[in-house]
């Protein structure tokens, strides 16, 4: 086969062809009769340039300055999806110094062993999204895009290293559940930007397995932090009167926790 392209740099070829050769023996040097010839070919005086094309040296990524806050304890926006099988807890935290270092702070729980994905998508469609994927075979949670070219690395392609942001990433499962975290700035350049105030779209999904794949449940849906319903506090009005004193409630025995409980007390929503 032959094959010519359309430049240097490596390609799709303009013109290509095939062809067939059958080469003939030299006969040997010792055995010939045949008298010496006795043309003298003239030393080739061509000669090639050096290529003068020098490849430029790979450029490390700025390391990132930004000084995000703190995610708090307790995520207090709770979305379900899924049928109920998967919850996302949200809570987005506004930097007083900078816009750029504001964050989206995430907890997807999922009721079954699976990767877990969610995706900023203004269209709603899958391509085009931005995603975050908790791999458990791999104990990872990281950025990917979508793409189209599904036969060479399936619906999802990684970010390159200088888009791997994401921070207070975890990844676990146990008894039959799977529990991904992560936080993320809210603008980041070349990503979908998601809106500290105003609706936005995300998608989710989760795999049949562990392992990296097509996912076996995917949908949309919209969320406005702003309008996150916070905390209602108990109300307590004053006593009109002098409170009546109860009478106590003998207790015989401990009370005995429900299995698999901790016991330990909630923190109060800051």
């Amino acid at each position: 086969l032959w094959a010519v392209g359309t430049g240097n740099e490596p390609g799709y070829h303009a013109a290509r062809g095939e062809f067939t050769l059958e080469f003939a023996p030299v006969p040997d040097a010792a055995t010939t009769t045949e008298a010496p010839s006795t043309t003298t070919e003239a030393p080739l005086t061509t000669t090639e340039a050096p290529p003068t094309t020098t490849e430029a040296p790979p450029t490390t990524p700025a390391p990132d300055t930004r000084n995000p806050p703190d995610c708090p304890s307790e995520l207090t926006q709770v979305t379900s999806l899924n049928d109920g099988a998967l919850t996302l807890f949200t809570e987005v935290v506004v930097s007083p110094t900078s816009d750029s270092e504001s964050i989206l702070c995430a907890r997807l729980e999922s009721d079954s062993e699976s990767w877990v994905g969610f995706g900023i998508s203004p269209t709603g469609l899958m391509f085009g999204a931005n995603s975050i994927l908790g791999l458990p075979e791999y104990g990872s949670v990281m950025k990917f895009n979508s793409t189209l070219d599904v036969t060479k690395q399936g619906p999802f392609a990684p970010m390159e290293d200088d888009h791997q942001t994401l921070m207070n990433t975890k990844v676990t499962q146990e008894d039959g559940k799977t529990v991904v975290s992560f936080s993320k700035y809210l603008k980041e350049e070349g990503e979908n930007n998601i809106l500290a105030e105003g609706e936005n779209t995300f998608l989710w999904a989760v795999g049949s397995s562990n392992a990296p794949g097509y996912h076996a449940a995917r949908g949309e849906f919209t969320l406005d932090f702003k309008k996150a319903p916070a905390p209602t506090p108990p109300t307590t009005s004053a006593p009109t009167s002098a409170p009546t004193p109860e009478t106590p409630i003998p207790i015989t025995s401990a009370p005995t926790l429900p299995s698999g409980s901790k016991g330990a007390a909630l923190d109060c929503p800051s």
